[in-house]
C-alpha cells in the first residue's frame, strides 16, 4: 500500500537519523509528521552537559570525505558537504545563533605508525583528486597543502617529523569538523519554521519517550503490524508508518533489530584547555581534526578534535565495549541513564594518556570521561530498512550508524526517504542497507556476558587515573 502524503507518520528519536528523515519527508509534501524523543531538545538544545547523552548530541564529529574503495559513502559525503556550505551560507545570512557555520573545512588528517601507507589510505589517493587527498609524505605535501588554502602544520599538526617520529598518512582537506550540536538544532529549526502545521515535535520524559510499540495481529495469518506507539505517559499515538531512529537504543525498542545489530560503546576523554596560547595552537581554526591508526584494532583506533568551547576531545574505538543487559544485547549505559555510568574503561583511557603525552605534551589532565555510545552493524553499513517482521511495511527502522552517520547528515535523509517510499531508490544503496542481507561479517555482535568487550569484564578508570605523566626522553 503507497504511503499517502496527509497519513500519520511517527519517527522515534530525533537525532541526525530522525531529524534527516523528518526533513526530508516534509519536503517530498508529506503533512502529518510527528517525532519523539525522552529528551527536551528545545530547550536542552542538544547540549550533552544538559544531559542529552544521544550520539548525535555532542561538541563537533568529525567529517572526512576519504573512504578508500567505498565510493559509495565518500560520493553520499561529497553530496552531504555541498548541503552543508549550502546550510552554512543560510545560517550566516539569517544570523542563527550568531550566524557561525556548522561545517568547518579545516581538514581531516588520517595518521598511521606504519612506515608505509595502509591500503584504505592508498585506496583513497586513488580515488581522490590531488588536491582533495595528500600525502603526508611526500616530498611537496606542504606545497600542495599551501595550494589549496591550508597552513604548512596541516601536514604534519603534531610536530613528528622535527621530533624524528615517523610521518605517513593522508590529508583530507575537503574534511573538517561538523559542529554537531547546532547542526541539529539548525534542522529542528527548519523542519519547526519551514513546515508549521506539517510538523509535530512530542519531547521530554513521559510525552516523548517511547514505552512500547503498539501491535495488532492478523487472525488470518497472525503477522503483526506495527500500528503506533505508546509513550512513558500512557498515551498511544497511532500511525500508518512508524520509523525507529534510535540509535544504540534500537533493539531496546525493536527487539527483532539485535539479530543486525547492536550498541557498543567508544572511550572518550575531555580536557579542559585555559591556557591562551595553547587554546589558540588547537583552535578549530588553526588545527585538524585527526585519527591515528583508526583501523588498528586493539591498540589502534585513536581519533581527536581542535579545542571546541574550551575543551579537547579525544576519542578510542580500537575496542568498542558492550553491556549485555537482560533480553537486551547490549543496553546503553550513560551518566544520564537510569543506572549511571561516568567512567571509561581504564584500557582505552591509557591509549589516549599515551598519545597525549606522546603528541600533546602542553596537555597534562584529562577533566571528563564518557562513554560514546555507536550502533554497530556487522559489516560497518547502516541498517536502513523496513523490518520483515511487521507486515504492510508498517515498520521502518534507521539504525547501524557505525560511527561514521553524521557526516552525511546533508544527504542521508534523501537516501532514507527514497527507501520509504520506494521511489525509484538506488538498488544497489537498497541492498546494502537492506535488513536481509549476506556480507562477511567485519564486527562480532550478539556475544554476551562472555564477550571480552563487556563493561562487566573492564577495569574501570577512575578520577584517579586522569594524570597524565610525561613520556620518558629517549
Amino acid at each position: 500500500m503507497q504511503l499517502q502524503e496527509n497519513e500519520p507518520i511517527i519517527i522515534v528519536g530525533a537525532g541526525v537519523s530522525g531529524l534527516s528523515t523528518a526533513y526530508a519527508l516534509l519536503q517530498r509534501g508529506f503533512t502529518n509528521v510527528h517525532i519523539f524523543d525522552k529528551r527536551d531538545y528545545l530547550s536542552k538544545g542538544y547540549d550533552y552537559f544538559q544531559g542529552c547523552d544521544s550520539a548525535s548530541s555532542d561538541m563537533n564529529k568529525i567529517f572526512r570525505a576519504a573512504y578508500g574503495e567505498e565510493t559509495h559513502y565518500q560520493q553520499m559525503s561529497l553530496e552531504s558537504r555541498k548541503t552543508f556550505l549550502k546550510w552554512n551560507e543560510m545560517i550566516k545570512e539569517s544570523d542563527f545563533e550568531g550566524g557561525e557555520p556548522i561545517y568547518l573545512n579545516s581538514g581531516n588528517i588520517h595518521l598511521t605508525s606504519r612506515s608505509t601507507l595502509p591500503i584504505f589510505e592508498q585506496l583513497t589517493l586513488q580515488n581522490m583528486s590531488d588536491s582533495d587527498a595528500i600525502c603526508v609524505s611526500d616530498v611537496d605535501a606542504v606545497q600542495k597543502a599551501q595550494k589549496v588554502g591550508f597552513p604548512a602544520s596541516a601536514i604534519d599538526p603534531f610536530d613528528m617529523k622535527p621530533r624524528g617520529k615517523n610521518l605517513q598518512g593522508v590529508l583530507d582537506t575537503i574534511g573538517g569538523m561538523i559542529i554537531s550540536d547546532k547542526c541539529c538544532r539548525w534542522v529542528l529549526h527548519l523542519c519547526l519554521s519551514n513546515f508549521p502545521g506539517a510538523f509535530h515535535i512530542h519531547f521530554g520524559p513521559g510525552p516523548g519517550e517511547i514505552d512500547r510499540l503498539l501491535v495488532e495481529r492478523s487472525s488470518d495469518t497472525n503477522e503483526k503490524k506495527c500500528v503506533g506507539i505508546k509513550t512513558k505517559d500512557d498515551q498511544e499515538h497511532f500511525a500508518r508508518l512508524v520509523v525507529t531512529a534510535c540509535g544504540p537504543w534500537t533493539a531496546a525498542v525493536v527487539p527483532e533489530a539485535a539479530e543486525r545489530v547492536e550498541a557498543t560503546a567508544g572511550t572518550v576523554a575531555l580536557m579542559r584547555i585555559t591556557n591562551p596560547k595553547i587554546a589558540e595552537k588547537y583552535s578549530e581554526k588553526n588545527f585538524p581534526t585527526w585519527t591515528y591508526d583508526v583501523r588498528d584494532k586493539g591498540i589502534g583506533g585513536l581519533y581527536g578534535f581542535p579545542v571546541r568551547n574550551g575543551y579537547m576531545k579525544i576519542g578510542y574505538r580500537g575496542l568498542k565495549w558492550t553491556n549485555p543487559m537482560g533480553s537486551i544485547n547490549s543496553s546503553v549505559k550513560t551518566a544520564f541513564s537510569e543506572v549511571s555510568e561516568t567512567n571509561v574503561p581504564l584500557f582505552g583511557l591509557k591509549l589516549i594518556k599515551q598519545f597525549i603525552s606522546d603528541n600533546i605534551p602542553e596537555v597534562k589532565r584529562i577533566d571528563k570521561t564518557r562513554l560514546c555510545w555507536y550502533s554497530d552493524s556487522e559489516d560497518n553499513d547502516f541498517l536502513i530498512s523496513y523490518s520483515p517482521h511487521y507486515a504492510e511495511k508498517s515498520l521502518f527502522t534507521i539504525a547501524g550508524d557505525s560511527g561514521h552517520l553524521f557526516m552525511m547528515f546533508g544527504s542521508i535523509g534523501e537516501v532514507i526517504a527514497d527507501l520509504i517510499v520506494d521511489a525509484s531508490p538506488d538498488l544497489f544503496l537498497k541492498d546494502l542497507f537492506s535488513w536481509g542481507r549476506k556480507r562477511d561479517p567485519l564486527n562480532h555482535i550478539n556475544r554476551g556476558l562472555d564477550d571480552p568487550r563487556a563493561l562487566c569484564n573492564q577495569l574501570m578508570a577512575t578520577e584517579s587515573d586522569w594524570v597524565i605523566k610525561e613520556s620518558p626522553k629517549l
